[in-house]
């Protein structure tokens, strides 16, 4: 009897410290999150990527860090200021973070579109000498992770800006894209705002649909 009680005491402070670990990281993400979602300027989003991938070091078991730090950098990577050198180094440590994540949580539709979405950010670095190449592997990204997750807005939203891009250099019609976008939004506004989970893009769609009118 004593070693039943001795057992179920030790399994219930096992358990209790998962918890109240599990509690922190919770806590930890949100945190950074909300600091990450008003970064800015290259240096705030260099400390958020900073940020996120010590958790991630931590929590070695978590892939949302390695997320969050991967979109950090292409963030940076938007930025027209840097060279193209530049911009290539931080889309390339975000898709390292990304394939990290992926080693945590295989099939992944986050995973996959926010690779897709660093891929698209080398190729606009230099569409001249990287559209021919690079635009059909963006465009297969995207739709990999589609198809991991149809109901991913993200996802969707990030295929169709491509639609819309592409339509446009070919001087073809938006129809599709835009349908893309909107049925994005819808899932957008069906999305959870709680949690750590991804939530940004709605914003994206809003603006994209703008330009479909």
């Amino acid at each position: 009897m004593k070693k039943l009680t001795l057992a179920f005491t030790l399994l219930l402070c096992a358990f209790l410290t998962k918890a109240m670990d599990n509690t922190a990281y919770i806590n930890a993400m949100k945190s950074q999150i909300e600091i990450f979602n008003a970064a800015q300027s290259k240096e705030e989003l260099q400390a958020s990527a900073n940020a996120f991938e010590r958790i991630a070091q931590k929590e070695t078991t978590e892939w949302l860090p390695l997320y969050y730090a991967a979109y950090a950098y292409i963030k940076i990577g938007f930025n027209n200021s840097l060279s193209l050198d530049e911009r290539d180094s931080y889309f390339d440590k975000a898709v390292s973070m990304i394939e990290k994540g992926g080693e945590i949580s295989a099939n992944n539709s986050e995973l996959t579109a926010l690779k897709g979405y660093a891929l698209m950010g080398k190729l606009s670095a230099d569409s001249a000498n990287r559209g021919q190449t690079l635009s059909p592997i963006v465009m297969q990204t995207f739709g990999q992770a589609i198809q991991q997750n149809p109901e991913n807005p993200r996802a969707l939203l990030l295929m169709a800006q491509m639609e819309f891009g592409m339509a446009q250099f070919f001087g073809n019609g938006t129809e599709k894209a835009c349908g893309m976008a909107n049925q994005s939004l819808a899932l957008f506004d069906a999305e959870s705002s709680e949690g750590i989970n991804p939530t940004w893009g709605s914003g994206q769609a809003q603006s994209m649909i703008s330009k479909c009118k």
